[in-house]
């Protein structure tokens, strides 16, 4: 960073007015700027884009001004300069009074919060002073009308004698004191784009107001749209090379790994964390009193962004219209992705004919189709403390949690503010979410809930598996809050767990008569046949029971100690391989490798069931397979 401006506030003026209300003549008396770049803009005498320019203030004070359209068509241009605005330097010429753009950028101003802002007068050298004092009163009136703008100062100023110049500064210098304080500096990154150029030698350069957090040479950021990723080559702020631009300051930005084609003005640059486009914004919308058309459900709408502009549908709560003058939730489902964050203020206007109609304030990032019921926690979320404002989005995501990694993108706050806000709030942080203070006795309630359910769904089975616990407690639970809520239900002894299986106390299979009865001839038949069990499939067949139910019983029958599984399809008695096992070390006990001809010809059995055998005894550490035969298992070393 360049020498001396390490600790000076960074702020963005915004001119605003009717056309041909003197705004570039004006930005022009007080940096030197000429801010119409085109040619075109100077041919006409008419601004079409947006201008830029340094005022110098104070040395306390970093200052960039935006020159903006003033003409109703280029005021799509206008609402992308903007963006980011601290103070409003708001023009109406002396010789005309408001007039509709006047009020129409005015409104927009209050839309986006826009609290701050001094009028001037301009063409004060072409009226005599009764015409003066009536252009002042009139727009006295208008200030008057919105209790945050009563204390703007109204400066008449000439651009071309120069008289009233330096009272404009002196009452700019004055709106602008105190702003920077509260700018997001350690926040994360995002810089939304007005300008996209190239410049030979240099590369890509886009221009835009750093919105929150700062950018450093040789920092890696990420383009929305399109998922980009570059690498900053250089900074400059009105010229000046810098190493870091902080919040608050217009910068141009020189980028390695993109084409200028790929950073238009609607893109946003972004560190490279958890930002997530949305295609839906929960949001309260504000509709201007001037006009006389309601908004309605359904409709369709131009969204203004930073420097974006999308389409989008509007949903209100029971379908119901939003009048003139009021306010309501509603939900704006975009027509193209929006990056958003809790907080941030959008305009709307009509998609014909094309007039703003409102604004509102973004409370969720796509929201649920059930969002009616989620409003009185989007105005705790907009209005509230930082406690509170985080206690409302993680009772919002309920069993969930609000991650960590993303809970500063969608509340718009620093992640530090957010941590000791959290705390207050007395929100549980499980792994990487945050949860509500009673999540996890909620969660461990649900589990029971849940328990109890599967036990009623697999009324033979001896307990539920841990898999499938967590497959029912997902996708409505976190999994590390399911398995803290299942360790507790351990330790309470509200929950028993035997290997792999959980039960609740108390329970046991239930079986039919029908089915006790298939269990007891399950396990005579088993142990009748010794070393030569019937087939799973066989055993179906001769019983007359149904494969799932046969299965259950052998499991049963299995869980209780009473048989073992060699393969699926082949179960014995616990008592025939005990048996057998007894016999095989008895083969083996003068240490000579025994070949399977030797193991048949001892138990008489066919190479179906010898075969298995072998290897059960193999598995369970008996005997070990050589070159030779199987010996036993402590022999074989």
């Amino acid at each position: 960073m360049s020498e001396g401006v390490g600790d000076r506030r960074g702020i963005v003026i915004g001119t605003a007015g009717h056309v041909d209300h003197g705004k570039t003549a004006l930005v022009r008396a007080l940096t030197g700027v000429e801010t119409d770049r085109w040619l075109e803009e100077r041919k006409r005498g008419l601004t079409i884009d947006l201008g830029f320019a340094r005022l110098d203030l104070d040395p306390d004070l970093e200052t960039g001004i935006v020159d903006v359209p003033g003409h109703e068509d280029f005021l799509k241009n206008m609402l992308a300069g903007a963006t980011g605005i601290d103070v409003l330097l708001l023009v109406v010429a002396a010789d005309e009074g408001p007039m509709p753009q006047t009020h129409e950028h005015l409104a927009i101003a209050r839309l986006l919060n826009i609290r701050r802002g001094v009028v001037a007068l301009t063409k004060s050298d072409r009226v005599d002073e009764d015409w003066l004092d009536l252009a002042n009163e009139t727009t006295r009136d208008l200030l008057d009308e919105d209790t945050a703008r009563t204390s703007w100062r109204i400066v008449p100023v000439s651009a071309l004698t120069g008289d009233g110049i330096e009272p404009l500064r002196a009452a700019l210098r004055e709106s602008a004191e105190g702003i920077g304080g509260a700018r997001r500096v350690d926040d994360r990154f995002r810089l939304p784009v007005d300008r996209s150029f190239s410049i030979r030698g240099t590369g890509t350069v886009v221009t835009g107001t750093v919105w929150s957090g700062s950018v450093g040479v040789g920092d890696t950021v990420r383009v929305f749209p399109g998922g980009d990723s570059a690498r900053v080559r250089a900074l400059q702020v009105h010229e000046d090379p810098r190493r870091r631009v902080t919040a608050g300051r217009r910068c141009a930005v020189a980028l390695v790994g993109v084409a200028p084609a790929a950073v238009e003005r609607g893109s946003v640059l972004l560190d490279p964390s958890e930002w997530q486009p949305s295609e839906r914004l929960g949001v309260r919308v504000r509709a201007l009193g001037s006009r006389d058309r309601p908004l309605r459900h359904g409709q369709r709408l131009r969204v203004y962004l930073g420097t974006r502009e999308v389409m989008a549908r509007l949903q209100t709560a029971d379908r119901q219209p939003v009048d003139p003058g009021a306010t309501a939730w509603a939900v704006l489902a975009l027509e193209a992705p929006l990056l958003a964050r809790t907080r941030d203020r959008a305009i709307l206007r009509f998609y014909s004919p094309v007039t703003t109609i409102g604004g509102v304030r973004v409370a969720e990032l796509n929201p649920p189709p059930a969002w009616p019921a989620r409003t009185e926690a989007w105005g705790r979320m907009l209005d509230g403390a930082p406690a509170e404002a985080i206690a409302a989005a993680v009772a919002l995501e309920g069993l969930r949690g609000l991650p960590v990694a993303t809970s500063s993108i969608l509340l718009g706050r620093r992640d530090a503010t957010l941590e000791t806000a959290a705390e207050t709030a007395g929100c549980v942080r499980i792994g990487a979410r945050w949860f509500a203070p009673g999540a996890v006795v909620e969660a461990m309630t649900a589990v029971e809930e849940r328990m109890a359910r599967l036990h009623a769904a697999d009324r033979r089975a001896p307990g539920v598996s841990k898999e499938a616990v967590r497959s029912a407690m997902a996708p409505a639970c976190d999994l590390e809050l399911g398995e803290t809520a299942v360790r507790r239900l351990l330790a309470e002894r509200r929950l028993l767990e035997s290997g792999p299986r959980l039960a609740l106390p108390g329970h046991a299979p239930r079986l039919t008569p029908r089915e006790e009865e298939g269990r007891a001839q399950l396990a005579a038949t088993i142990e009748a046949a010794g070393l030569q069990p019937p087939l799973v499939t066989e055993l179906g067949k001769k019983l007359r029971l149904d494969r799932p139910v046969l299965d259950d019983l052998l499991r049963l029958l299995q869980e209780s100690g009473t048989t073992k599984a060699v393969t699926p399809e082949l179960h014995f008695a616990v008592g025939a391989l005990e048996t057998m096992e007894a016999r095989a070390r008895e083969l083996l006990a003068d240490g000579a490798p025994a070949p399977p001809a030797r193991f048949k010809e001892a138990f008489g059995l066919s190479r179906k069931y010898l075969i298995p055998l072998l290897e059960y005894l193999d598995r369970e550490g008996v005997t070990r397979r050589t070159a030779g035969g199987r010996v036993l298992a402590r022999h074989a070393g």
